[in-house]
């Protein structure tokens, strides 16, 4: 008997197939208008967080307990405090980078400014940093070298190039002296954030300049996902179970950018809120002509003895289907644009990017495939249907054959 209901709802959904178009169609196109908004949100959550707070602070970030308060050299990590080896080791770890992040006066001929100082290990950051990609001029540094790498910003301030010097002078550890003068050995692309106008060396000679030996100011750690950061957390405590050691998640280490990234998801729900909306009315009118269409259907064949629950039946499996195909072709037609944009992210220009940069992303734009978007909008549009149904639910148990056979 179910079967044959099945049967009857599925034709009756093409008896009026202008009806089951205009549903059809307005389900698909919001669902892939809000897919597309969502993805896009959320890709450049992750773009910025992989490629800016993950080279920069790390998905996890271990310090001196004192340094949270007060960033300064003597509030530095020792060497033997924190063991790489062990925490390399935990699953889900992508890596483990001691820094020595300091500042310094830059100056070359009358030109003099403030500058932070990155001590990195170019073996492993080189390619965390994406050094390669990002390198304009010159040769990218090795472990060994007296040289540093500064950015395009700074490059065109101080008016310099490769194989120019830059004068640094700052305070080292325990009050000396950090001071030297370094020749530029690569200028590198870094338009947004800190690290425009950051100088870099390597970590043994940034070390050596502010009498720092076997010192680190934190160890940064990169992970596989970010959705893995609570799990991978809490082991890293456990290494480093130390009252000595402050060991925090990136949310904590920069709650601003966490702040900007939740209220910019919760505008882009306001959007996909108004999207919903109009697939709620758009499946509210087609319950209303199919109502009024069949009424008289409808008390026929309660009068002749077709139970309301068997009618509700039909009706609420015509519904169901007509969601379900919408939901279907609303996500397989995002997929081709959404993994165009996702394997071809486009570069912003002009004041646009500068708002981008403004606001401490990357000017760049593309599209994710995450599953969970697809699941959560796509169950949304299934709920409001149901919602909606409720309609049609309370005419048919409420259904009089006499008064629906009236013209």
């Amino acid at each position: 008997m179910k079967k044959l209901f099945l049967i009857l709802a599925w034709r009756n959904i093409w008896r009026n197939k202008k009806r089951a178009f205009i549903t059809i169609s307005s389900i698909a196109a919001s669902l892939f208008f809000v897919l597309f908004l969502r993805q896009m949100q959320f890709w450049v959550y992750d773009f910025n967080i992989k490629n800016s707070v993950a080279a920069t602070v790390g998905y996890i970030q271990i310090t001196d307990s004192s340094y949270v308060d007060e960033k300064i050299i003597d509030n530095t990590l020792s060497s033997n405090q924190v063991d790489v080896e062990a925490l390399t080791k935990i699953e889900g770890v992508k890596g483990v980078y001691p820094r020595f992040l300091s500042g310094a006066l830059v100056s070359t001929g009358i030109k003099s400014k403030y500058a932070g100082i990155s001590g990195i290990s170019p073996e492993t950051d080189n390619k965390l940093l994406k050094l390669d990609i990002k390198l304009r001029k010159g040769t990218l540094i090795n472990a060994d070298d007296r040289a540093i790498m500064i950015t395009e910003n700074m490059a065109d301030y101080y008016q310099v190039s490769v194989g120019d010097s830059l004068i640094l002078m700052g305070q080292g550890y325990h009050g000396f002296t950090a001071a030297g003068i370094y020749p530029i050995k690569a200028i590198l692309n870094f338009p947004v954030g800190e690290l425009s106008s950051m100088v870099f060396m390597p970590i043994k000679e940034a070390q050596f300049m502010h009498v720092a030996d076997n010192r680190f100011t934190h160890v940064l750690i990169d992970i596989e996902s970010n959705n893995q950061l609570e799990e991978i957390y809490s082991e890293v405590k456990k290494v480093s179970n130390d009252s000595q050691i402050s060991v925090r998640t990136w949310e904590e280490v920069v709650p601003g950018l966490k702040q900007g990234i939740d209220m910019d998801a919760n505008s882009g729900l306001i959007i996909s809120g108004i999207l919903y909306m109009i697939v709620g009315f758009g499946i509210f009118g087609t319950i209303v002509m199919l109502h009024n269409e069949r009424k008289f259907e409808f008390g026929v064949l309660n009068a002749i003895g077709t139970n309301r629950f068997d009618l509700l039946f039909i009706t609420l499996t015509e519904l169901t289907i007509l969601t379900l195909i919408g939901i279907v072709i609303g996500n397989l037609s995002s997929l081709p644009l959404l993994y165009y944009f996702n394997q071809n992210p486009i570069k912003i220009g002009g004041d646009a990017a500068q708002a981008v940069i403004d606001q401490g992303f990357e000017p760049y734009m593309g599209t994710g495939l995450f599953l969970d978007v697809f699941t959560a909008n796509s169950l949304a549009i299934l709920a409001i249907a149901t919602f909606v149904s409720l309609y049609i639910v309370i005419k048919i148990i409420r259904i009089n054959a006499l008064k629906s056979m009236k013209k």
